[in-house]
C-alpha cells in the first residue's frame, strides 16, 4: 500500500513535516510514504459527540469547507456574504451541517448490519420492523461508530450541499454549470460525481488516504491516481495543521480522563 501513496504529502520533507507537527503528533514514515498519526489511541464513538467537539475545534475558524461561508454559534450560514445561493432547499441552505468527506455509506455498506439490519435483534423494533442499516451499525458495530465519529473525516458544510452531495464520489467534471451562486462546487447527478474547488482538493485527498490507512478502507486505482495528484497540487496548509493539532490535544485529554476514571473506580 505504501507504493500506492508514494506522492502523499511529498510536498514537505520529513523534517519540515516534523516541525509543522510540533504538537507531537506521531508520523509514520516509510521510504515512499509519510502519514500522520495521532498520539492517543482514544477513539470517539459517537457522531453526536464528535459534532459538539467540532464546534469547539472550529471556534475561531467558522468557515464552511466547500463554499467558504461564515457560520455562527447557532449554526446559521451567512450566505449573502459568501455569495452562496440555494439551488432548491432554502431552509437547509441557511444552516450548518457536518459533512463526512468519506461518506458513511462507503465504510458502512459492506457491513452486515448495514445490508441486513433485520438479522440483528437490537435492530428490530417491537412491531417487527427494523431500523435503517446505518442506525443498526451504530448500535452493533464499534468500528463503524468510530469511523462515523472520526473528526478528521468531518467538515462544516452548507446543509444543502451536504444533502446534494449525498454519497457521490469526488472527481473532475467538464462543463458543469454552477448551481450554488459563487460557490465552486459542481455536481453531475447522472454520473453521481462531485467536483470541489481546487484549494480544498488536497484536504480531501489526505482524508481519504488517512481513512484508508487507519481503517483498511480500500481505494480504487482511479482514486489513488486522482488523490495523489490533488495532494500534490494542493499542499497541506496552516488551518489543516491547526485542526489536527486540536484533535490531537482533544483525544489526549479524553484519554487522560478515561484513565483517571478507571483508576478512581479501581481504588474504590
Amino acid at each position: 500500500m505504501a507504493m500506492q501513496y508514494s506522492r502523499f504529502l511529498t510536498v514537505f520533507s520529513f523534517i519540515n513535516v516534523l516541525l509543522l507537527f510540533s504538537f507531537s503528533t506521531q508520523l509514520n514514515a516509510t521510504e515512499n510514504q509519510t502519514v500522520y498519526q495521532f498520539e492517543s489511541s482514544y477513539a470517539i464513538k459517537s457522531f453526536r459527540k464528535a459534532k459538539k467537539y467540532l464546534m469547539n475545534t472550529y471556534a475561531d475558524n467558522k468557515i464552511t469547507f466547500y463554499c467558504g461561508c461564515n457560520f455562527d454559534g447557532n449554526k446559521k450560514i451567512n450566505a449573502e456574504e459568501c455569495g452562496f445561493t440555494a439551488r432548491k432547499n432554502i431552509k437547509r441552505g441557511a444552516r450548518l451541517e457536518w459533512e463526512h468527506i468519506v461518506p458513511a455509506s462507503r465504510f458502512g455498506r459492506p457491513l452486515q448490519c448495514w445490508q441486513q439490519p433485520e438479522s440483528f435483534e437490537q435492530c428490530v423494533k417491537k412491531n417487527g420492523k427494523h431500523i435503517s442499516g446505518r442506525k443498526c451499525c451504530r448500535k452493533v458495530n464499534q468500528k463503524f461508530r468510530t469511523m462515523e465519529a472520526d473528526m478528521v473525516n468531518l467538515v462544516p458544510a452548507v446543509g444543502e450541499l451536504n444533502g446534494d452531495r449525498s454519497n457521490y464520489r469526488f472527481s473532475l467534471i467538464d462543463g458543469e454549470k454552477r448551481r450554488y451562486g459563487a460557490c465552486d462546487f459542481e455536481i453531475n447527478r447522472k454520473a453521481k460525481t462531485v467536483e470541489p474547488a481546487p484549494w480544498i482538493r488536497g484536504d480531501i485527498a489526505r482524508v481519504y488516504f488517512y481513512m484508508s490507512e487507519k481503517y483498511g478502507m480500500p481505494l480504487t486505482s482511479e482514486e489513488i491516481t486522482l488523490f495523489n495528484r490533488w495532494a500534490s497540487n494542493d499542499p497541506i496548509d496552516q488551518w489543516e495543521l491547526t485542526k489536527y493539532e486540536r484533535i490531537n490535544s482533544l483525544l489526549l485529554t479524553l484519554e487522560s480522563r478515561q484513565i483517571n476514571k478507571q483508576q478512581f473506580a479501581a481504588d474504590e
